[in-house]
């Protein structure tokens, strides 16, 4: 009751709270079963679509024809926006995205006359801790490489800097996927370290 209460409160809350995505998986996952562990991962994807419809410039809808149909709002979102949307300005064109979760198709209506909103980058990031505490308890999601478990989160876009050489910035518009070893995640949270797809697909090569 205490972690269903807690993330009830926090998910949306651009506050301290957000550190709570990260500690409770570390304190509940070996607790619980994977049935219930499959089943907060649902119903924290199920707060995070809620919330995200409200703060989002543009109508967002996913159907879904059965149970067996994936919700994942935040990789709904950034998988879209990876393939069609490239800046803020082609977002604010956006009227409406619905997703059909049985075919994986997206149905994309646009606003004529395009209005601006007050939307920031910040009200999409603060829900990413919750989407990477839902990824962690989705078993059913984890991949094993080269003997570890990993589960997928997402984070902003990372750029080379110009002329410095391994160091990057987050870029303009656009959001990644990285991936968390499981059994790091659960010792250091948030401070765990992690791979990018490139990363990770080298990785796999060299073993």
């Amino acid at each position: 009751m205490l972690m269903w209460t807690s993330y009830r409160y926090a998910i949306g809350s651009k506050t301290y709270v957000s550190c709570l995505a990260y500690e409770i998986p570390q304190h509940y996952y070996h607790r619980l079963t994977p049935e219930r562990r499959q089943f907060t991962a649902y119903d924290i994807r199920r707060e995070i679509y809620e919330r995200l419809r409200i703060v989002l410039p543009f109508g967002f809808r996913i159907d879904r024809m059965t149970d067996k149909d994936k919700l994942n709002p935040l990789e709904t979102l950034f998988t879209f926006f990876n393939s069609e949307v490239d800046s803020f300005d082609v977002m604010q064109t956006l009227a409406n995205l619905v997703y059909d979760a049985h075919s994986n198709t997206y149905k994309v209506e646009e606003k004529k006359p395009i209005f601006e909103s007050s939307f920031s980058v910040s009200d999409i990031n603060h829900f990413i801790p919750w989407e990477t505490f839902a990824s962690c308890f989705d078993d059913s999601e984890h991949i094993v490489v080269n003997g570890k478990t990993l589960f997928k989160t997402w984070q902003r876009k990372l750029v080379p800097v110009p002329g410095k050489e391994c160091c990057f910035r987050q870029d303009n518009f656009g959001w990644e996927p990285i991936w968390y070893d499981l059994d790091n995640f659960l010792a250091n949270g948030e401070y765990s370290g992690y791979w990018t797809e490139k990363e990770l697909e080298e990785w796999r090569k060299s073993k």
